[in-house]
């Protein structure tokens, strides 16, 4: 950090947060607040001023273990080392102002909003550590001597409260038998079903400092499995054995004390012994994992990039994109979309370094032409307030403005569709994906014998790779398919569905992503939300619902793609070709009138 606030080509704004973001790749505007430290930047950090200061409050840096004064550096090694003050604890007694002979002191200060272009951003939020309060069978908060690892870091520490020194907080004696309880929080579908990552290694490093500096304390990590999969640690694994580390595969059921109210108890059931045991103790450490920071919901809104299921920021692919948020020219780094350990992080930053230099070094950008494009006649914003478009949107690319038609910025745009299925006066079309394109194709492959096809709508991304999957393997499944494939199932429309009908297809698949897979985002939740509908309408009409089917299918699921292609033939078969002709005769007219919008020029579409 010093080197960075160093560096003659790095500004950095420390104390400040980001309060606004315009703009899309190449050409973001940016309004940060600077929040007023109530200090000058001459403060050499003297602490004559802290030595002055009557307060003193729990330190947020020590976990509330010692205490600071209302005027405080942070942490020790702090960039800038400019001190700030703590107004909401602050007397304004201003015994700091007379003890400082620089005169830094300015109660005056007030936040300034400064504003930078840029082209680029790099998301790098970090983590914040899981509080384990609500692990009541493990008494963190009841019993003074059930603390957590951070904690525990703190205590180890030479900077810490005390001293470095191993000591435990009821009594401030040297423990002599030491319990972890990993997973803390994590891997448990009460808090958070996922692994934290670096829990693991992070107790297994505790563990062996202690035993190394204090050969008298007994140590025990209780574990459902340990995960040391990186190079290095599971050499790490077998040091921290060799150092006398004692591991007992289990996770505790209860941390109780014992029957006269002192000492500690773990009770645990030994899996590998196969019988319960209870294992007093005279200091547990919960290893809590992490969890998305503070702020990151209200960052996402403001950087238009949306949460994953356990609230880090959503990456465009886990695999191929890791580093690149939805939005082109935002980038992640470090634990902004997922727990991380330290060389996991630091390659990640690398990384996004490297993405974002990529778009910082050319004099313009070519992006895909798939986007999409609103039509200033056609939308209905000019004469009441509609905007379903800039709502269904998750790249932020479209704007609607009060009385004025909507504008998609084909820079920020990245074509998913979603807006062009959603809105309701077709004002918004996609290039390369237009909608008499995809009427053309229904037409086209339904065009003879339409009773024995299945008319599939795929997204480009999951459901037609997972029918090339299948074709690839050599799976068996029958011909009665045929595929249109579109950029995101939140592209395909009702009436795709509602027009296949009308040409006599004999059943209808709509299919894409899984939902935490897809590439846009929300594009399949409101594929599958608009599609719920359809069932029902169908069945109205006189068309049997299962004649119309919705499933997820990823890029490797080409055996799901042939199961369900198969299944769906199999219903076909048993309706029968009479059956079917005699529904879509029966539905026809309700059909045509639905599609009334649709140019007739299109079809010679008749009773079949």
């Amino acid at each position: 950090m010093v080197d960075a606030a160093r560096h003659p080509r790095i500004e950095l704004m420390a104390y400040s947060e980001v309060r606004k973001v315009e703009g899309y790749v190449g050409n973001f505007h940016v309004t940060i607040e600077q929040k007023p430290r109530y200090v000058r930047d001459s403060c050499n950090a003297c602490r004559d001023c802290l030595e002055a200061c009557p307060i003193k409050v729990p330190s947020e840096f020590d976990l509330g273990m010692a205490y600071r004064t209302a005027i405080y550096q942070p942490f020790a090694q702090a960039v800038p080392t400019t001190f700030l003050i703590d107004l909401d604890n602050c007397i304004r007694c201003f015994n700091c102002i007379a003890a400082c002979d620089l005169q830094a002191i300015d109660f005056a200060q007030q936040p300034i909003d400064a504003e930078v272009d840029v082209g680029a951003i790099i998301l790098s939020t970090g983590f914040d550590v899981f509080d384990p309060s609500p692990l009541s069978e493990y008494g963190y908060g009841r019993y003074a001597d059930v603390i957590s690892a951070m904690e525990l870091e703190r205590i180890l520490d030479p900077g810490g409260p005390t001293q470095g020194s191993l000591l435990r907080p009821s009594d401030f004696q040297r423990p002599k038998r030491i319990s972890f309880i990993q997973c803390a929080g994590s891997r448990d579908e009460n808090y958070n079903p996922y692994c934290s990552g670096y829990c693991c290694m992070a107790s297994l490093k505790t563990a062996v400092h202690i035993r190394e500096k204090y050969p008298g304390v007994e140590v025990f990590i209780f574990y459902i499995d340990m995960r040391t999969p990186f190079k290095g640690y599971e050499e790490f694994f077998r040091r921290a054995r060799q150092t006398g580390v004692i591991f007992i595969q289990g996770k505790p059921a209860e941390v109780a004390t014992g029957s006269q109210g002192k000492g500690l108890f773990v009770y645990v059931e030994d899996r590998n012994q196969g019988r319960p045991m209870a294992l007093e103790t005279d200091l547990v450490v919960l290893a809590t994992g992490a969890v998305p920071s503070g702020g990151t919901d209200g960052l996402s809104s403001i950087m238009s990039v949306s949460l994953d299921q356990n609230g880090f920021y959503r990456e465009y692919h886990p695999k191929l994109r890791p580093v690149d948020s939805p939005t082109e020219g935002i980038f992640f780094a470090g634990a902004s979309c997922g727990s991380k350990d330290i060389a996991y992080s630091v390659t990640q930053g690398s990384a996004a370094a490297a993405r974002a230099a990529r778009i910082l070094m050319q004099e313009s950008l070519v992006i895909e032409p798939i986007v999409a494009r609103a039509d200033v006649t056609l939308c209905r914003n000019v004469e009441e307030k509609c905007g379903i478009c800039v709502l269904r949107c998750p790249f932020g690319a479209i704007i609607a403005q009060p009385g004025e038609a909507a504008s998609v910025n084909p820079a920020t745009c990245m074509g998913c569709g979603t807006c062009v299925a959603e809105c309701p006066t077709g004002a918004i079309t996609q290039a390369h994906f237009h909608d008499f394109q995809i009427y053309a194709q229904i037409r086209s492959y339904l065009n003879e014998r339409p009773q024995e096809k299945i008319l599939a709508f795929m997204c480009w991304w999951c459901s037609y790779p997972g029918a090339d999957n299948a074709g690839v393997n050599h799976l068996q499944y029958p011909a009665s398919s045929r595929g249109i494939r579109v950029m995101c199932a939140g592209r395909i429309k009702r009436d795709f569905v509602f027009e296949a009908f009308r040409r006599g297809a004999g059943m209808v698949l709509v299919s894409g992503c899984h939902p935490q897979d897809c590439h846009y985002l929300t594009g399949q939740h409101y594929a599958e939300k608009r599609m719920s509908a359809v069932p029902k309408r169908l069945k109205r009409m006189g068309i049997s619902p299962e004649r119309f089917r919705v499933e997820w299918i990823s890029a490797a699921e080409g055996r799901k793609y042939a199961r369900v292609i198969s299944e769906m033939d199999e219903v076909l078969r048993q309706l029968g070709r009479s059956r079917i002709k005699e529904e879509n005769q029966r539905a026809f007219q309700e059909l045509e009138e639905r599609l009334a919008h649709v140019p007739d020029i299109l079809f010679t579409a008749k009773n079949r």
